[in-house]
């Protein structure tokens, strides 16, 4: 089939996974003798009689770069859509609207492919498999024992709120993203590429939790850990298959991630779980997996006459808030008598009413090092009663400009917090927002801070706030200051 070519047609402003899958995808095809690549300038691209275009997934290409794509009747005829949606979330409903007009749609979850078939789309499966850059188990430490890569949906804050003790008993790493626009990019929150396959190598338990009360069976979290022999340790799934549960991924049920990973961190049984997933991974390379698509594709080709061209990208800058922190407008630092008081004194703490440690405050802020803060996660309930996680995104500059101030409870350096009041004195604020008088000095200044991902602190009389949203006029005056 030399004449195939399949043509993944991304937008650069697209989620960083979806890249990642394809490139996966064209390197398998690759293996298979068959011809495919990946165009981000689709407008410059061009057509050969055997171009398939595939769109991964298809409603995040149209959101971002409009439904000139698919409107098109002779291109949608040779397109395939690949989705990766959850069957109840809203961006499912999306890509079932686009996928009704493509040639062919496929998924990675036999849940999703029959909930399309239930809407009248004909999906097959796509069963990822192996990837050989993606594999980063070489036996070596792991020295990050608990790690939660996700989005910060209220279900899942929830539940690690519930297991806070355990989380920070064991040290774990919680990178919470936010989902309100792609992560395109490794940031703070959001690991992607070649930082992610190292920080799974490191880990010794990867924690999945449901977005809703659907049981999905998350199989890319599933692939990622096993590429990096790490345990997967997840709420009850369904659709599974390959994957067993207790022989090639754990679960806890309801309330008891706390008591599982204190079973299971640095556990024989964690470690051997993890091997079997591993071992299950390698056998099944992704290049195997690909006769569906490439057969599909291939009749596509003998049914439908390419268009002579494809419309070029709508967009010409990201969707939603940039995330560039703002230039400093200034400069500080301590002086060298208050930097060496600072070492013989504690730091001020900034925190809510009724925070409370769930660690030794100097083992905090051992973590300062040589940074003049440090914002750390902390647990409570929000104001509907519901346990929830704040501050657990890092701080970063760029929010303050947006309204969020992540990070209420923190440790601060003596001398940083009265610079801070000196140069904002006479703002009417600054006493009811102390943190935010902080992070505005640090901001204008480009000073950065330390981070702990992890709730070591207890909110117990004030309202946790997990987007940490200011006060309109607040947000509007520190807006002000960044941005002279």
């Amino acid at each position: 089939m030399s004449e195939l070519r399949l043509v993944f047609v991304l937008s650069p402003y697209q989620n960083a996974f979806f890249f990642e899958i394809a490139e996966a995808l064209v390197g398998a095809l690759a293996e298979n003798s068959v011809e495919a690549l990946i165009s981000t300038e689709p407008g410059e691209h061009e057509v050969t009689h055997g171009d398939v275009f595939v769109l991964l997934p298809p409603h995040e290409y149209v959101a971002l770069e409009g439904a000139a794509f698919v409107d098109d009747q002779r291109i949608a005829a040779r397109t395939i859509g690949i989705s990766a949606e959850q069957p109840h979330q809203g961006f499912f409903t999306s890509n079932a609207q686009v996928a009704s007009r493509l040639a062919a749609v496929f998924d990675f979850s036999q849940l999703a492919v029959d909930a399309y078939r239930r809407m009248g789309i004909a999906a097959e499966r796509l069963i990822f498999g192996h990837v050989p850059a993606w594999d980063r188990d070489r036996g070596g430490d792991r020295d990050v024992p608990v790690l939660y890569l996700g989005n910060q949906r209220g279900r899942r804050l929830s539940v690690l709120a519930g297991a806070a003790d355990s989380l920070v008993r064991h040290d774990a790493r919680l990178l919470v993203s936010d989902s309100g626009e792609p992560n395109r990019s490794t940031s703070p929150a959001f690991v992607a590429g070649d930082a992610k396959r190292d920080l799974l190598a490191r880990t010794g338990i990867v924690v999945n939790i449901h977005q809703s009360d659907e049981p999905y069976f998350e199989w890319l979290r599933m692939i990622d850990a096993a590429h990096g022999g790490a345990l997967l340790l997840s709420e009850p799934s369904v659709a599974d298959a390959p994957f067993v549960s207790g022989e090639h991924y754990l679960t806890f049920a309801d309330a008891q991630l706390g008591e599982r990973l204190d079973e299971l961190v640095g556990s024989r049984t964690a470690a051997d779980v993890a091997r079997r997933a591993h071992e299950l991974v390698a056998s099944m390379p992704l290049a195997e997996n690909l006769e569906p698509l490439i057969a599909r594709a291939g009749e596509i080709v003998i049914d439908r006459s390419p268009p002579t061209a494809i419309p070029a990208r709508a967009r010409s800058e990201p969707i939603g808030r940039t995330r560039v922190d703002p230039s400093p407008i200034g400069s500080w630092r301590p002086s060298l008598a208050g930097a060496l008081r600072n070492r013989l004194r504690a730091s001020d703490v900034i925190a809510p009413a009724g925070a409370r440690w769930r660690v030794n405050r100097a083992d905090v802020e051992a973590r300062m090092h040589d940074v003049p803060a440090i914002a750390v996660g902390a647990s409570g309930r929000g104001p509907d009663g519901a346990a929830t996680l704040e501050g657990l995104w890092p701080w970063e500059p760029w929010r303050l400009e947006h309204g969020q101030h992540l990070g209420r409870t923190m440790l601060v350096t003596q001398s940083l917090r009265r610079a801070a009041q000196r140069w904002l004195a006479g703002e009417p604020w600054v006493e009811s927002f102390p943190h935010v008088a902080v992070q505005t000095f640090a901001a204008a200044h480009g000073l950065n801070f330390a981070h702990w991902p992890a709730p070591v602190v207890d909110l117990a009389e004030t309202p946790a706030e997990p987007e940490a949203q200011l006060r309109p006029d607040v947000a509007a005056r520190v807006t002000a200051i960044l941005r002279p």
